[in-house]
């Protein structure tokens, strides 16, 4: 059986790899970085003795994709770790209309349709989608990167519904980390004030609940509860405090 990871050169999709190698499954892998490919490649050979295909791809690229459901189609998936994402913090306009559109090819596309084409061809199994507590709320100072991730949150529940309603044995969880220790926090420019999690313990969390089928994963029990949160109070407290916040987070 394989497992396939997208994002799979560095922070969750890179654990996520050795945890699923340990748990012996070989190993389907994109990312950008061949040479960051190869290196894990090299690290599964060595620990765990699985077949590792690397297909190095920008996912960002509409073409990327056709790509990459054509070459994994004669491969047994029974895992996805759909696993991409990147913002920035800044007021609308202080964003180019390029990081916007590259926020939208990642997260919204590029997600959409991993989670939409595996759902489909695969028949029993598990996928896991990455989107954040960012998902919960608007959020003012990081407005495109909180839609990107309200879209893939809402879009995976809806998914998950429908396949329970299609009879699929195939569960859809999803991962809504609060900060993780990646290089997110470079590509968005933001320095965290609050501790993050270990990409490797924030992984092991959330492939234990994507076995168990649950809808979420959130790893730290702050994070669970402040998800909560924001689920039930009024979006423009949220909106107020979530502001607050990004504007102490900017380098």
């Amino acid at each position: 059986m394989y497992a396939l990871i997208t994002g799979a050169s560095s922070g969750i999709g890179f654990e996520c790899a050795k945890i699923l190698a340990s748990k012996g499954y070989d190993l389907i892998i994109t990312a950008r970085s061949i040479d960051k490919l190869n290196n894990l490649k090299e690290l599964i050979n060595k620990e765990y003795q699985k077949e590792v295909v690397i297909i190095p791809l920008d996912i960002s690229k509409r073409e990327s994709l056709t790509e990459l459901f054509t070459k994994t189609k004669d491969y047994e998936i029974e895992v996805v770790i759909n696993n991409a994402g990147l913002g920035k913090v800044g007021m609308f306009n202080e964003v180019t209309d390029a990081e916007d559109f590259n926020m939208i090819d990642i997260n919204v596309t590029a997600m959409h349709m991993i989670l939409k084409h595996y759902a489909d061809v695969m028949n029993k199994g598990y996928i896991l989608t990455v989107a954040s507590i960012a998902s919960f709320a608007p959020g003012p100072k990081m407005a495109t990167y909180y839609a990107t991730k309200n879209y893939i949150r809402s879009y995976a529940e809806a998914l998950r519904y429908e396949m329970k309603k299609l009879k699929k044995d195939v569960g859809i969880t999803i991962l809504a980390p609060g900060p993780v220790d990646t290089n997110f926090n470079d590509t968005a420019n933001v320095t965290f004030k609050l501790k993050g999690v270990k990409a490797d313990k924030c992984a092991s969390y959330a492939i234990k609940r994507m076995f168990k089928k649950k809808k979420f994963a959130t790893p730290k029990w702050s994070v669970r509860a402040a998800s909560r949160l924001m689920r039930i109070i009024p979006h423009r407290t949220s909106m107020r405090i979530c502001y607050k916040s990004q504007s102490k987070k900017q380098k």
